[in-house]
This record gives structure tokens, sequence and C-alpha cells, in this order.
């Protein structure tokens, strides 16, 4: 024992062992304030500490070996201790330390970072802009399910008269209306909508009578601001709108935005308006589209004066041009007949304006379509699909502004999202296209052409295996859309298998025969044969398609699922002919062609 105590002398280990402690005790304060300066994560500073303390050990062995003679040569041995206790140091960082990650972890950094900003920071105050405004879905009293569509499509009145106000911000119908049957508070809703006024009703029909109920709240506060009911003739309901609409703006202290004279509607020709609008909500096929022509054909065989049945007919003769094979050249005509009897009924109407704005646009008459959007804006600002479509013929910094707005004023529109994702890629945003294209995803999550556009940012992005599984994210329904999403996945499965390539075309070419491709579908066969390499056969087919649906086109030279036929002279002709949208600034990147395979 006193020979030990004799070689711990000798060697001052005690010395060194308190030496390193001292110090290491001294810097600590120091690594605290230069861990704050330079924002050092908590886990760099468990590792410093944790090396710190594995440094005692290596101290220890020099001084045992040093701590009498500094010139002593290091031998192989005290290169061995001095190396295990490296490792061993180096094990204890790692089983202390934080374990890495896991694969599911970081799939969704965004989110995470979301989540992770949301657990950690202050709670922001609730300051909407005081001039904002939802309307919730009216509350049915009828107890009959079947009358839903009759609460809903005065609900829907209520809101876009409300719109014309231009003191007021409204949020739109199809966004409001997914709070149907909410149990949340007035407070919670206004704070996931951003509005400082929520109005809420509930609505009872008796025969040829109505009684409307409403209450208005103030979102940050839960206090009611005020409240009434309203008892008439249906025949009156748009006065009762107009009352209400009157008494909102009085309580709110906001312009009262004019009214068109009083007028009374013909109780069953409404009541059909109102269910072809039913029916046309959400809707992303033809028949939906269909039925309701015949409703609106109804209505106005009972009421040939009921301006809006004419502009409702306008604007479902313009949609079955989008999702049928009726033809641009018959249905124009149709659409600009119904939507001016609508405006010489009611010069306020701005359905009919929209389309009207819509029939000139297709055609290609830029300025006059923008003059009817501006006129529809003028009279209600908020309306999200004029907005919408006005940036269809809108340079395109201006179009980003407006689809913006729409998405603004109605977030789970998936038009709106759909737009915005288009106008994102076609500036070259491709990581900012996501944010759209996913919410699209869950607002349409039937849709073939939701999936196809999620596909081609993954596949712009260079994420070969998300693009595969966008595809996973819907579910079809139809015959055509489940036909579309097989091939689909198929084709960018094949560029990350290339054998599959044969398999992928021979798909693609069913696609091709079908009769029933509307302008939309056709768009998604030929993003499929670009990235199949099949260039031929798109130049053959895109005039036919810019053709039928030229709004589709307008932004030909930038969209850059089209990078692969810029240097052929028919689609520089055809980029001429249709494509409205103006490029990029100079200085700016072009947009990058989507990974194909050659045949």
């Amino acid at each position: 024992m006193e020979e030990l105590f004799a070689r711990l002398k000798a060697h001052k280990l005690v010395q060194w062992t308190l030496g390193y402690v001292a110090v290491s005790f001294a810097l600590l304060p120091v690594l605290d304030i230069v861990a704050e300066r330079f924002g050092w994560s908590q886990t760099a500073v468990r590792c410093l500490i944790i090396a710190m303390t594995s440094g005692l050990f290596v101290t220890l062995v020099i001084a045992w070996y040093h701590g009498e003679r500094g010139e002593q040569r290091v031998t192989r041995t005290e290169h061995a201790i001095l190396a295990t206790l490296v490792v061993l140091s180096g094990l204890v960082m790692w089983r202390v330390g934080p374990a890495a990650p896991k694969a599911a972890d970081i799939a969704e950094p965004a989110t995470s970072a979301l989540r992770a900003s949301v657990a950690t920071a202050k709670p922001t105050a609730f300051n909407p802009p005081a001039d904002t405004l939802v309307v919730l879905p009216f509350a049915n009293l009828s107890g009959d399910k079947s009358q839903q569509y009759f609460s809903d499509g005065i609900t829907e009145e209520l809101t876009n008269a409300l719109g014309q106000n231009t003191g007021l911000k409204v949020i739109a119908w199809d966004t409001a209306s997914h709070y149907r049957d909410s149990t949340q508070p007035a407070t919670a809703i206004g704070k996931a909508l951003d509005v400082a006024n929520v109005l809420t009703g509930k609505i009872l029909r008796q025969g040829n009578a109505v009684r409307v109920i409403v209450e208005l709240v103030n979102a940050r506060t839960g206090y009611q601001v005020w409240a009434d009911h309203y008892d008439d003739a249906l025949a009156n309901v748009f006065q009762v709108q107009d009352k209400i609409s009157a008494a909102i703006a009085g309580a709110l202290k906001v312009k009262f935005a004019s009214l068109s004279p009083a007028r009374t509607v013909n109780p069953k020709a409404y009541d059909l308006v109102l269910k072809a609008r039913a029916l046309m909500e959400k809707s992303f096929s033809a028949e939906p589209y269909e039925q309701a022509k015949k409703l609106y054909e109804q209505a106005i065989a009972l009421a040939p004066d009921y301006a809006d049945a004419h502009a409702g007919l306008a604007h479902v003769w313009f949609e079955l041009t989008q999702f049928s094979t009726l033809p641009l050249q018959e249905a124009l005509p149709k659409v600009r007949a119904e939507a001016n009897k609508a405006l010489v009924l009611d010069p306020r109407n701005v359905e009919a304006l929209v389309y009207l704005g819509n029939a000139d646009a297709t055609e290609g008459k830029k300025a006059e379509a923008e003059t009817y959007f501006q006129r529809a804006l003028a009279l209600d600002p908020s309306n999200a699909n004029a907005h919408l479509d006005y940036g269809n013929v809108l340079p395109l910094k201006q179009t980003l502004a407006q689809e913006q707005e729409a998405v603004q004023l109605d977030p789970d529109s998936a038009p709106a999202q759909n737009n915005l994702a288009v106008i994102e890629l076609d500036m070259g945003e491709y990581a900012q296209a996501l944010i759209p294209a996913r919410a699209l995803i869950r607002l349409d999550p039937t849709s073939a052409d939701s999936a196809m556009g999620l596909a081609l940012i993954y596949s712009l992005l260079h994420r070969s295996a998300e693009a595969v599984k966008a595809f996973d994210l819907v579910q079809p329904k139809t015959e055509l859309a489940k036909a579309l999403v097989a091939a689909g996945q198929l084709t960018y499965q094949s560029l990350l298998e290339p054998k599959l390539h044969a398999q992928a075309l021979a798909a693609v070419e069913s696609l091709r025969r079908r009769t029933d491709l509307d302008p939309g579908s056709l768009g998604d066969v030929m993003q499929l044969e670009l990235a199949l390499g099949q260039n031929a056969s798109v130049l053959e087919q895109l005039p036919k398609n810019c053709a039928s649906a030229p709004v589709g086109c307008n932004d030909l030279s930038i969209n850059p699922v089209y990078v692969p036929l810029h240097g052929q002279p028919r689609f520089q002709a055809l980029v001429k002919q249709y494509d409205t949208v103006s490029k990029p600034a100079a200085d700016s990147a072009a947009p990058a062609a989507m990974p194909t395979q050659s045949p």
C-alpha cells in the first residue's frame, strides 16, 4: 500500500486530478455563456460535458506515465490505453446522447417543425382584421335531413349578399360549409379561419313561410354582438336576406352595399335553384351538372324572370365543357345567352358576369374578359370564384396575387388550391407548390388529376419514390379515374424501374383510345406520355386539347410539363396562339424538365 501511495505521489496523480477538475468546473460557466450566445442546442452542451468527463480518464493515463518526467516517450501500450479510452468515451456519448431520428420522424420535416414550434412557442395573440366575417351553415330546424339543401342554400345566398359589402371580407361558402353541424365554439372557428366575426343561424320552413334566426358573435371575445329573428313568406326571402345584411353592416359599423330593388321569387322556382346548387357543390364530374341543368330549366319554365336561374344555367353549360366531351363551340353561345338574360333581369348578378368573363377568356378575348371580372369584383370583392377566374387572364405575378386572394377567401376550395399549385409550378417554386397540391388531395381525395399533380411536383423535385406513392393517396370512384391512377403509378414506377416501360406505355396507350376523355383527363394522359418520352404523340394531340380548353394552354411556355417540346416548331406555334401568361424575368431560371424515359 505504501508503495502505491509512493507511486501516486511520484506521478503527481492527485495534483493532475484536482487540477483537471478545477479547470473543468471553471469552464462550465464559460460554456453556458458561449452556448447561449451561439444558440447551441442542449444536445451539443451535453456532448461537451460528456467529453470533458471522459477527458479526465485520458488525463489520468497521461499523468501516470508522465507525471514524474515529461520527457518520457509514449509507448505502444500507452497508445493502446488512450485509444481504448477514446472509444469508450465515444460509446458513452452515443448511449447517453439522444438517439438519431427515425426515418418516420423526418418524413415530413415541415410538419415536425410546425409541431415543435407550436409546442415550444408562446401562444400568439388572436387579432384578426375587424372587417372579417364567416357565415356558418344555418341549422335546419325542420328535422327533415332532405331539407338541408334549403338551409344551406339560404346560407350561401346570405354569404354572397354580405360579400357585396365593400367594408367586409367574407369567407366563401365552400370553406364555411365544412363547419356544418360543428360543435366548436365561435371563438375556435374564428381563430381557425382568422376572422373577427362569426354569424350563426337557424332556419325553419313551413309550407310557403320561413323563419330565420340569426346571431352575430365576436370571435375574439365570444360575446354576442347582435341577434334577431325574421318571419316572412318564402316569396320574400330576398328581402329577409337584405334586412339581415343591413343589420349586420350596422352592427359592425361598415358601409352597407346598395341593393337591388326589392323583389319577390316564385317559391317553387327558388326551391329548384337551391337543389341545383346543392348538386353542383364540390362536384367534379358531368353527372351532377347534367342533373342541375334540368332543375334550372324547370325553374326558368316556372319563373322566366328569375335571374339567378338563368345565371345558374350559364354556369352549368360552361362547367360541362370542363367535365364532359361537350364541345366549346356548342356550349359557349348558350353560356352567353343565359348570362345575358340574367344581366337584363338583374344588372348586379355576379355569377352571370363571371361566366361571361369565362366565355371570353376561353375564346382569347382577354380585354373583354378582364372587364367582366372587374365588374364582378367591384360588386362582390369577396367572391373567391371571380378572383380565381380573373387570374386566368392576367400576367403571372398578378395571377399569383389573385389565386392567393381566392385561397385566402376560400381555403377549402379544390379549384383554388389547384390553380395556386399550377401558378407555383409555372414560377418554378416546386417545393412551394407542394403545399396546395397536398391540400388538393385532402379536399378532393377521389380525383386522379390531384394525384397526377402531386406526382409531377415530386418528380420535378427528384423525389421519385414519393411520386409513385402519390397515387396511393386517392381513392378514385369512376372507371376512367381508376384507369388514370393505375397508369400514372405505373408510369412513375417505370422511371425507377425501366423494365416496366413497355407495360406503362401500353397502359397509357389504352387510355388514349378511350372516348370519354374530358379535357382535364386528356391533359393527364399527355403528362404521362411526355414522362415516357412519347413527344410525337403529344404534339399530335395538343392542338386539339388547346382548342377544346384554351385556358388550360395559357401557360405553355413556362409549364414544366412541356419542357421536352420546347425545341419543336409546332409547339412554338401553339405557344404563340394560346400562351397569354407573361414569362418570368430574364434572369430567372428556366423551368426544369420532369424526369423522362426514352422509349
